[in-house]
């Protein structure tokens, strides 16, 4: 009798190992935009650096499974003036209009670091 419950409990959990999934909605990967864009001043000015970092990230339409990266990097070293750094990025990603149920939404990623690093040493000649 005991083998017949072991039987039947295992018929039970393997026939829910069956159904449990088909209830379940499938995922869709998504996309993905990212932009990176690091400025960065070392200077032995002590006026803080002027900076713009105007990032436009659009998005149309259902996507899935793809990625688009933008990146861009700034730098000043050296000097003792005020220095100004401007960056300007328009991203667009356009997916499939009529792709029925693969819906997937754009996942979107900004790191944008802004870095001052007085340095003494630029003003000993001044």
């Amino acid at each position: 009798m005991k083998l017949i419950w072991s039987y039947l409990s295992l018929l039970s959990c393997s026939s829910l190992l069956i159904v449990v999934p088909s209830l379940t909605t499938s995922a869709t990967a998504q996309c993905v935009q990212a932009d990176i864009g690091i400025q960065y001043n070392i200077s032995g000015s002590k006026k803080p650096t002027r900076r713009t970092n105007d990032v436009d990230m659009q998005s149309s339409g259902d996507c899935r499974g793809n990625a688009s990266v933008t990146t861009g990097v700034q730098g000043n070293v050296g000097g003792n003036g005020r220095v100004r750094q401007d960056r300007r990025v328009r991203h667009r990603f356009e997916g499939s209009r009529n792709s029925g149920n693969n819906r997937g939404s754009t996942v979107q990623i900004k790191v944008n670091p802004q870095i001052d690093v007085y340095n003494p040493a630029d003003n000993l000649n001044h």
